[in-house]
């Protein structure tokens, strides 16, 4: 009979021979994970190296493409196998070849290259902006490359300087000031285009200073530009003129209009408006009132023939904003100069309709009432027939139909007290 120490003997060399046999198997385990790990990882990468929609190369420092992702095909059109048949500046545009190979000449020193761009010729001849990102093994003498199709982004770049540009040159050509402010108490500008300094003589940052614009308001317009953005605030636009003061130290006429920029709830955002300087226009218009003037006291001349009778006479047409003017200016002279008589004569007014003669009755009628006495000369017919038809009073109203003879009666009126000159 076996003895029980031979039998544990025994049974841990069966034991100890397992573990022998597990630990040689672990390794060839752990080989098999790894390769097929490796298998799997390498085949994500080829996945990721096939599917990616930018272009990814490999390329050697001689010049010539190693290996391309498929998008390479659909960016530029040739085959892989024709991409790589040939040195990579063939397809390259000509003015690009030089930064090209100076681009090159950096990966070879080992130098990254971040945002390089150039031009590959498509199949069908057009070319294709590329930018790329590139990093090299100098020892190796290869570059690893990514590249994207940018033809379409800096189009729309392009596109936006040139309307950039083209609005600079818009403004810079306008006597417009586009504008933007705060939607606050201060309406402090935000934006002021180039052209101000062309129009007020400021840089743009002079005027972007707060309170810079409404102190350089002239004192007398600043009450009516407040009462006019208080206003905007409440109606949403608003227009108005003033005047602002020049860099050189004058006022220059500006025409103010803006209008609020609100948002979804109907919050204010910003004010936006435009300035045009109005000085030619006011200067014009104050030329225009200085030569009415002028032809109003050449058209209505009032002419002292003593010191106590006043004539005017008149000359075309009267209508309801002369016969005002006339009006104002007899009685005015009335009054400096205490006239007793004044002499109106329309012998020079072509045509005397029942409107005209009622407004010769009612200058009769202001002359007397400041006690002075009034007569009309150059009655023609057709001039007593209107007075006629007017079934008017004129008792109290001395005619005559000669100018001569209405001085003739004055000067009898005025008796001793009148010195004829």
């Amino acid at each position: 009979m076996q003895s029980t120490t031979g039998k544990g003997s025994h049974a841990k060399r069966a034991h100890g021979g397992a573990d022998v046999a597990r630990s040689r198997a672990r390794p060839r385990q752990d080989e098999r994970r790894s390769r097929t790990s490796a298998r799997a990882g390498s085949e994500e990468r080829e996945r990721f190296f096939s599917l990616s929609l930018d272009l990814l190369c490999v390329a050697g420092t001689d010049g010539r493409f190693k290996d391309l992702n498929p998008r390479w095909e659909q960016v530029l059109g040739y085959s892989l196998d024709e991409l790589m048949s040939r040195p990579f500046l063939d397809f390259v545009h000509p003015d690009d070849r030089a930064p090209t190979i100076a681009a090159v000449e950096t990966l070879g020193k080992g130098e990254a290259i971040v945002c390089f761009t150039n031009r590959y010729r498509h199949k069908d001849g057009h070319y294709i902006l590329l930018e790329w990102s590139s990093s090299a093994v100098p020892e190796r003498q290869v570059v690893y490359a990514l590249a994207r199709d940018v033809t379409e982004r800096e189009a729309i770049s392009a596109a936006r300087r040139a309307a950039e540009e083209r609005l600079q040159h818009l403004l810079l050509s306008s006597r417009v000031v586009l504008y933007a402010a705060k939607a606050s108490n201060d309406f402090a500008p935000t934006f002021i285009s180039n052209n101000v300094a062309g129009q007020l003589g400021y840089g743009i940052r002079e005027l972007l200073t707060p309170g810079s614009w409404v102190e350089r308001i002239h004192p007398e317009d600043r009450e009516r530009f407040a009462a006019g953005r208080a206003a905007l605030l409440e109606d949403g636009t608003h227009s108005c003129e003033y005047r602002i003061r020049h860099k050189e130290g004058n006022y220059r006429w500006i025409h103010d209009d803006s209008r609020v920029v609100r948002d979804a709830e109907s919050n204010a955002v910003e004010v936006v408006g435009s300035w045009q300087d109005m000085t030619e226009r006011h200067e014009s218009e104050q030329l225009i009132r200085r030569q009415s003037a002028a032809l109003l006291e050449l058209s209505t001349p009032l002419i002292p023939i003593s010191d106590e009778i006043l004539v005017m006479p008149l000359i075309g047409v009267v209508d309801s904003r002369r016969a005002g003017q006339v009006l104002e200016m007899l009685l005015n002279g009335i009054v400096q100069r205490s006239a007793r008589v004044a002499i109106l004569d329309i012998t020079g007014v072509g045509v005397v309709d029942t409107k005209v003669a009622d407004t010769f009755m009612r200058i009769a009628r202001a002359v007397q009432l400041v006690g002075t006495s009034f007569i009309l000369s150059g009655i023609r017919p057709d001039v007593a027939q209107a007075l006629a038809s007017l079934g008017a009073d004129l008792k109290g109203l001395t005619t005559h139909s000669t100018l001569q003879a209405a001085i003739r009666q004055a000067m009898m009126q005025g008796g001793s007290g009148v010195a004829a000159r």
